[in-house]
């Protein structure tokens, strides 16, 4: 079922190529580190957004939105006292890389074997290949995992409440992070059995059912983003 879901996800990204999430991906970046202003960020996540429901990804657009109110809710009304001051540093820091969120989820709901085809023909070495490709399909699993756990405390009945994790924080600890750190372990030899089995060490050029070329359509997109993006930080001071 897990297995099904992910596939599910990933069956919705196949319109832009790897590459061309790569891209973006560093645009994003560039620009979330280099804007200035709170409307300049506001206007990158709603560009962002628009690239996530381009991939058939709205309700992970949801989802982002919905997180990113929260963390701007947290900044804006929570009082400045010494003790939360490290922890509105940190939220705040999300909140200015929430655009790279967006975009690198786009990637990681990619298939790994139109990744591996697209960093191929790029000439990225082995080694960094097989990482990146083991990163991005184990974050997916592990979420699903998290997951079961939860349901499976409340079907247990351990924590009736949602302020029960807050009573007992050791105790959630032990329910929660323990049987995810096992389940981890087992997932990093299934997930390196599942490679080795796909051929993740043969030499020769690797074939794909995706399409991995970098087309009209992804340059537009890349070129729009980039356009888009630029207007919003050259203009970010007449609009603030």
């Amino acid at each position: 079922m897990k297995e099904k879901a992910y596939e599910k996800e990933t069956a919705r990204t196949r319109r832009l190529g790897p590459r061309t999430h790569l891209l973006v991906l560093v645009i994003a970046s560039i620009l979330a580190m280099t804007v200035r202003d709170d409307i300049q960020v506001h206007l990158l996540v709603a560009l962002s957004v628009v690239y996530l429901v381009w991939n058939h990804l709205s309700r992970k657009a949801f989802q982002l939105v919905v997180f990113y109110c929260v963390c701007m809710a947290f900044v804006f009304f929570m009082p400045n006292v010494l003790a939360l001051g490290t922890m509105k540093l940190i939220v705040y820091t999300m909140v200015r890389m929430m655009p790279v969120i967006m975009i690198g989820t786009v990637l990681i709901y990619t298939p790994p074997g139109s990744i591996m085809s697209a960093f191929e023909k790029m000439s990225v070495p082995k080694p960094i290949l097989v990482m990146i490709c083991i990163l991005i399909r184990f974050f997916p699993v592990v979420i699903l995992e998290m997951k079961a756990i939860r349901d499976g405390i409340r079907a247990r009945g351990i924590f009736p409440h949602w302020y029960s994790v807050l009573k007992h924080p050791a105790m959630a600890y032990e329910c929660f992070f323990m049987p995810l750190v096992v389940r981890c372990l087992k997932l990093s030899s299934e997930l390196a059995s599942s490679a080795e089995l796909r051929g993740i060490e043969c030499t020769n050029a690797r074939t794909s059912i995706y399409p991995v070329g970098f087309k009209i359509m992804d340059g537009i997109v890349v070129g729009l983003y980039a356009l888009i993006g630029s207007v919003i930080y050259w203009t970010g001071g007449m609009i603030s």
